[in-house]
């Protein structure tokens, strides 16, 4: 791992490791493919990219450990412990936290896997079996979970955001308090699950069938003055002054206004003036938001995934837990009142900008001005 020539990459692949202790150990790549890792301890280990593919996990701990784009596909999850965890980008395809009859991990019958409080942005979770896992609280931004098992879940304050749950079984599955914006759940399975206070605005629900649900508590479209009318008559003005280059309608001013929950998907707010706009839990995945203005914003828990913030100000704003999925921040060409490039750029600034917690995949902020950001709070994390 250190880059010398001597050593050589390890190797666990199809071993009996039973009830080892691995804690706080670095097994970045380590290959426990096939293994029989039973009650193994592995908290706080680093396990990025390890193969476990086919590994018998029932029972191990991987609480607080790093497990970004690991390959878990297919293994046996049985009681096991993956609380606090980083499993960002890892691959659960197929795996299965139920009991097979007549096996070793029968002794584990009782025991749910328990993901509670791991951060698990794009993870692949597609046919995973997952009956009464304990997901309280736990970050699926963007992750895919088709077809997924996840009957008689604990998913109290999960995040789902924008995540893929098509045809997914949520049956009886407490989804109280969760955070599902723009989330596709088209076909997906919700009978008897609790949705008390989940917010699934902006979220696809595609021939899924509400009736065995209660959905007085839940939100499932915007209220209806959060855009009022004259909100509504700015934001036109303002797609036609960015379409005639500042020629008709007028530049979008809405200082401090209230956009909390608000679906503004998709929309041109290039250049508009948004300072101190609350727009917390807002949907503004594919917004155009080249050279607005966002210092001292409220963007807390707001999805911004693929939105282009080339040049924007986003100075003292706060972005913490946002979902910035592969936005753009590069700097923007300035443009003359006449729509002429002047040859000069401007930096998205982010400078004092919150960005604890924030999903920061696929972006790159080489041009963006970050002075006030501590180093730790421009992880993906």
């Amino acid at each position: 791992m250190e880059g010398a020539a001597e050593g050589q990459p390890a190797s666990f692949a199809h071993t009996n490791l039973f009830g080892s202790d691995f804690s706080g150990q670095d097994l970045r790549e380590v290959d426990f493919g096939g293994a029989d890792l039973q009650g193994v301890r592995f908290v706080g280990c680093n396990l990025t990219r390890a193969i476990f593919a086919g590994a018998d996990l029932c029972g191990a701990s991987f609480r607080g450990a790093t497990l970004e784009e690991a390959d878990l596909t297919g293994t046996q999850l049985v009681g096991t412990v993956f609380e606090g965890a980083d499993l960002r980008g890892v691959s659960l395809r197929g795996a299965s936290g139920l009991p097979s009859k007549n096996d070793s991990r029968a002794a584990f019958a009782g025991a749910t896997v328990n993901f509670a409080g791991a951060r698990m942005h794009r993870a692949n979770l597609k046919g995973a079996k997952l009956d009464q896992a304990r997901m309280a609280q736990t970050d699926l931004t963007g992750a895919n979970l088709e077809r997924a098992n996840l009957r008689r879940a604990s998913m109290s304050g999960v995040i789902l955001r924008n995540a893929n749950l098509v045809s997914a079984d949520l049956s009886e599955a407490d989804l109280s308090d969760s955070l599902a914006t723009g989330a596709d759940l088209s076909g997906a399975q919700l009978d008897g699950a609790t949705i008390d206070r989940a917010n699934l605005i902006g979220a696809r629900l595609r021939d899924v069938d509400l009736s065995k649900v209660d959905t007085s508590n839940a939100r499932l479209a915007p209220p209806a003055d959060i855009v009022a009318a004259e909100v509504q008559r700015t934001l036109v003005e303002h797609d036609r002054w960015v379409r005639s280059d500042g020629k008709r309608g007028s530049r979008a001013s809405l200082d401090g206004v209230d956009l909390t929950d608000a679906d503004l998907r998709g929309l041109n707010l290039s250049g508009a003036d948004l300072r101190g706009v609350i727009m917390h839990r807002a949907l503004l995945t594919d917004a155009l938001l080249v050279l607005a203005d966002l210092s001292g914003a409220d963007l807390s828990l707001a999805s911004l995934a693929r939105c282009n913030l080339s040049g924007a100000i986003l100075s003292g704003a706060n972005l913490s837990r946002a979902d910035l999925t592969d936005a753009i921040l590069t700097a923007a060409p300035l443009l003359s009142s006449h729509g002429e490039n002047i040859g000069r750029k401007q930096e998205t600034r982010l400078n004092g900008a919150n960005l604890t917690g924030a999903v920061l995949d696929g972006v790159k902020l080489d041009e963006a001005r970050l002075e006030g950001v501590p180093p730790k709070k421009l992880r993906s994390d």
